[in-house]
């Protein structure tokens, strides 16, 4: 007579986030870990590696290969901040983030609201727009070079206007080099701008717009006073990004101007690639000047985003006072 023996095999455990975990061998195994275990390992192996390893390596004077560390444990930061190389890289991560930002939303909310009203040629007006967005910048960078350049397009331009007394050498020289980089930057973000806040404007209550008008509302004052109270949200975003973007700002920089002349265009990610590549190179002030990027990028972000949630929790709480 055979005997079969019946195995009970123990059910799945519901866990509190919806999820099934099986019992094998007196242990509880959770099912998601598997999937999220390759991309864990990359971002703690590659990223927060990269970033203790900075940290650690900002305390040494170290000029790369086989050549000796040697521990100077804060010169190099105090080294940074009496740097006026750094101090011009900072003015100049400040000013560009400000004319950028400003340029971008209104560019951004004047051509959105265009873009929702009637215009003939929509949809080619659309792919104008976003064409600098999609393009890489090291395409764009040559024909920026041939633009600003002394017998470039600017200054023909002005020639054919009759103002051939404005016409310089408008990348060649400290005074004009940053007002180029600026210029860049604002043609190229207000795409992006206008992405964001066409989707939004999309999303806006129509009967608050209706109620606008019925109290006599113009449209400038019903986008003005109405429709972008309500994209609140995507324009801190939009600060947000825009900071970060102006403190690792590098490629278009050093493909038109490299930071000069005499370090007029010069912001903290071209200086950090000139101390790792440069001649006389130390990796240690690099790596400090990057813990200080990576330190005022995550303080600003935070401090620009609790002071959006502050400013929402004052309007309801507003609202329902009233």
């Amino acid at each position: 007579m055979t005997v079969t023996a019946h195995t009970r095999v123990a059910p799945a455990k519901q866990t509190k986030g919806g999820g099934r975990r099986v019992k094998r061998g007196g242990h509880l195994l959770p099912s998601g870990l598997i999937w999220i275990l390759p991309g864990f390992v990359i971002s703690v192996g590659l990223i927060y590696y990269s970033i203790f390893y900075s940290g650690y390596l900002s305390f040494f004077e170290w000029g790369g290969g086989r050549q000796r560390m040697n521990p100077v444990g804060f010169d190099n930061y105090v080294q940074a901040f009496g740097d006026p190389v750094f101090w011009t890289a900072v003015r100049n991560t400040v000013i560009y983030f400000v004319v950028v930002f400003v340029v971008q939303v209104f560019g951004g909310v004047l051509f959105a609201a265009a873009m929702h009203s009637k215009v003939f040629f929509a949809n080619i007006y659309k792919i104008i727009i976003i064409i600098p967005v999609v393009v890489a910048p090291a395409t764009l960078a040559p024909a920026h070079i041939q633009v600003w350049q002394t017998d470039g397009t600017v200054n023909a331009i002005l020639e054919s206007l009759g103002l051939g007394f404005l016409a310089q050498s408008w990348i060649g020289q400290s005074t004009t080099s940053l007002f180029v980089i600026v210029v860049v930057g604002c043609w190229g973000s207000i795409g992006f701008g206008f992405i964001l806040y066409y989707a939004g404007m999309s999303q806006v209550d129509p009967e608050i717009i209706e109620a606008a008008r019925i109290d006599g509302a113009g449209n400038l004052r019903m986008l003005f006073s109405v429709v972008v109270p309500n994209l609140r949200p995507i324009t801190i975003s939009l600060a947000i990004l825009n900071f970060i973007t102006a403190l690792k700002l590098f490629d278009s920089v050093w493909l038109i101007t490299q930071g000069g002349p005499a370090h007029s265009s010069e912001f903290l990610g071209t200086l950090i690639y000139a101390e790792t590549a440069g001649t006389s190179r130390n990796l240690g002030y690099a790596a400090a000047l990057s813990v200080i990027l990576l330190i005022v990028a995550v303080g600003t972000a935070v401090i620009i985003q609790l002071s959006g949630r502050e400013r929402r929790r004052a309007v309801t709480k507003e609202v329902f006072d009233v």
